[in-house]
């Protein structure tokens, strides 16, 4: 009995840890739920809101009513977004990194009102 005791034990520990680390990049990769809810009444309300998210991705899904314009471009970003830096937008990408630095670059152009709403995934399950 106590010769099988070893490799059970091994195949628990490596059972765990593959778990772990398939399901990692699946929550990782949703965006922040709170911030999506939060989102939502901007969004309801006719908020300009861009997914940053690159052609592709917007191609196989996205929020109505969403712009593609991908994170790197901040003129285009600025260009949609026009001269006026208090107006409110909403940017979500796939996790919530790209819209992040969308954010940070439009803010250290002067634009104020910008509210990442992290990921597509986080949007879609908390819509009202």
């Amino acid at each position: 009995m106590q010769r099988y005791r070893r490799p059970t034990q091994f195949i628990y520990a490596f059972l765990v840890i593959l778990t772990v680390w398939l399901i990692t990049p699946v929550l990782a990769g949703s965006g922040n739920p709170e911030a999506a809810r939060q989102a939502w009444p901007m969004i309801e309300q006719g908020v300009l809101l861009i997914d940053v998210r690159t052609t592709q991705e917007f191609e196989q899904d996205h929020i109505e009513g969403a712009i593609n314009i991908p994170w790197q471009d901040t003129g285009k970003l600025m260009s949609a977004i026009g001269m006026n830096t208090t107006r409110p937008v909403v940017v979500y990408c796939r996790s919530g990194n790209r819209s992040g630095k969308s954010k940070a670059a439009l803010e250290a152009q002067g634009y104020t009102n910008i509210f990442d709403a992290t990921g597509l995934e986080a949007l879609k399950a908390t819509k009202p």
